[in-house]
C-alpha cells in the first residue's frame, strides 16, 4: 500500500511537471512569434516607408524644347539653366542632375518651391484660351509627363511641373496626394495671376491622379478631371508592391508600412483614397483611363470602383481601356485612342 501510494504521488508530480514543461515551451513558441511577427513589421514599417515617402527620382531632363521643339515658359527658374543642364548631359533621359532649384515665386502653403513649364497651344490662342495642368506620378518629374501634352498641345495651353521631392521642386517626402495637392494649388495660384485662362483642367497619372482627385475636391477652380492609370484606394497600391514586387505578405505588412508613413509624416496614409475625393466634384465632370492589362500595380477593377462612387454621387464620369496597356502606359500602347479621348472630353466640356 504504502509503495502504491509513493507510485500515485510520482505519478502526479510528473504529470504536473509535464503540464508546466509544455505550458512553459507553448509560451517561449508565443514569445517567439510575437518577437518575430513584431521584428518583421518592424523591418517593413522602416523600409516600406522609406521607400515609399522617398521614391528613386526620375532622372529625365529633356525639355519641351529638346524633346518637341515647342516654345515654352520656365515656372519658377531661369530658363538659362535648361541650356546648361542639356550641355552638361549628353544622355537627357538620364541625367546627373535635374539643374537649378525652384525659386521663390511658387511656393507651397508649406514652404516648399515648385518649378515648371508653361507651354502655350499650338495654334496661338493666348494665355486666356482654356490651360491644362499635367500632374505627374510617383517618382516621375516633369519631363516624364510630358508625352501627356502632345495629342493636347495643339489646341490647350499646358502647364507641367515637378511635384514635391522631384526635379527642380523642392526636396519633401511623398505623400500620395495629401500634400500634393498645395504642389497643383500652387501651380493654379500662379497660373491664374500670370496667364488669367477662362478654364483650367487636370489631368493627373496614377498617383499624379491621385493629388488631382484629392485637391479637386476642394479646389473648385479645377473644371474638368483625367484620371490616368489612378488607383481608388492607397493600400491596395501598398498592397501591391509587398506581394508582387517584394514577395511579403500584405498583411501585417500594409498596415506597418502606413503607421510607419505616419510616424515619417504625421499623415494617415488612407486618407488619400482618390474615390473619396471623387463624390465631391459635384457637376464638374471626370474621365477615367486605363491599361485593361495593369494586372501587377493598379488592376483594372480599381476604376470600376471609382466609376460606381462617381455614378453614385451624380458626377458625369466616362471610362476608356486600352487592352494591352500596363499600368501608367496607356498613351504609350495606345496614343491615337488616349489623344482622342482626352481632346474629345475637353473639347465638350471646356471648348
Amino acid at each position: 500500500v504504502l509503495l502504491g501510494g509513493v507510485l500515485l504521488v510520482g505519478s502526479a508530480i510528473r504529470a504536473v511537471w509535464r503540464r508546466r514543461i509544455v505550458a512553459a515551451l507553448l509560451s517561449a513558441a508565443i514569445g517567439l512569434a510575437m518577437v518575430g511577427v513584431g521584428g518583421f513589421a518592424a523591418y517593413v514599417a522602416a523600409i516600406g516607408s522609406d521607400l515609399l515617402t522617398h521614391p528613386t527620382a526620375n532622372t529625365d531632363c529633356r525639355t519641351p524644347m529638346s524633346r518637341f521643339a515647342w516654345t515654352y515658359e520656365a515656372i519658377n527658374y531661369d530658363v538659362a539653366d535648361d541650356s546648361l543642364l542639356g550641355n552638361s548631359n549628353p544622355d537627357p533621359e538620364h541625367c546627373s542632375t535635374q539643374g537649378q532649384a525652384a525659386g521663390t515665386d511658387v511656393v507651397t502653403s508649406d514652404g516648399v518651391g515648385i518649378a515648371g513649364w508653361y507651354i502655350p497651344a499650338a495654334d496661338g490662342a493666348g494665355p486666356a484660351a482654356p490651360t491644362v495642368v499635367l500632374v505627374h506620378g510617383w517618382g516621375a518629374n516633369k519631363s516624364e509627363v510630358l508625352k501627356y501634352a502632345v495629342p493636347l498641345h495643339e489646341h490647350y495651353n499646358v502647364v507641367a511641373f515637378d511635384l514635391r521631392g522631384g526635379g527642380r521642386s523642392g526636396n519633401a517626402a511623398t505623400t500620395f496626394g495629401l500634400r500634393e495637392q498645395q504642389d497643383l494649388e500652387a501651380v493654379i495660384d500662379w497660373l491664374e495671376r500670370a496667364k488669367h485662362p477662362t478654364h483650367v483642367a487636370v489631368m493627373g497619372n496614377s498617383m499624379g491622379g491621385g493629388t488631382a482627385a484629392i485637391a479637386a475636391a476642394s479646389d473648385l477652380r479645377i473644371e474638368a478631371l483625367i484620371l490616368d492609370s489612378t488607383h481608388a484606394y492607397v493600400a491596395n497600391i501598398v498592397e501591391r508592391r509587398l506581394e508582387v514586387d517584394s514577395g511579403y505578405p500584405a498583411h501585417p505588412g500594409t498596415s506597418a508600412i502606413v503607421a510607419g508613413v505616419w510616424v515619417r509624416t504625421g499623415l494617415d496614409l488612407m486618407t488619400a483614397d482618390p474615390v473619396r475625393a471623387i463624390t465631391s466634384l459635384g457637376d464638374r465632370p471626370l474621365l477615367l483611363l486605363h491599361g485593361a492589362a495593369d494586372i501587377h500595380d493598379v488592376p483594372a477593377q480599381s476604376v470600376d470602383v471609382i466609376y460606381a462612387a462617381a455614378e453614385s454621387a451624380g458626377v458625369s464620369v466616362e471610362r476608356h481601356f486600352c487592352p494591352d496597356a500596363s499600368h501608367g502606359k496607356v498613351i504609350d500602347t495606345c496614343p491615337a485612342q488616349w489623344g482622342e479621348w482626352a481632346t474629345a472630353f475637353l473639347d465638350r466640356v471646356l471648348r
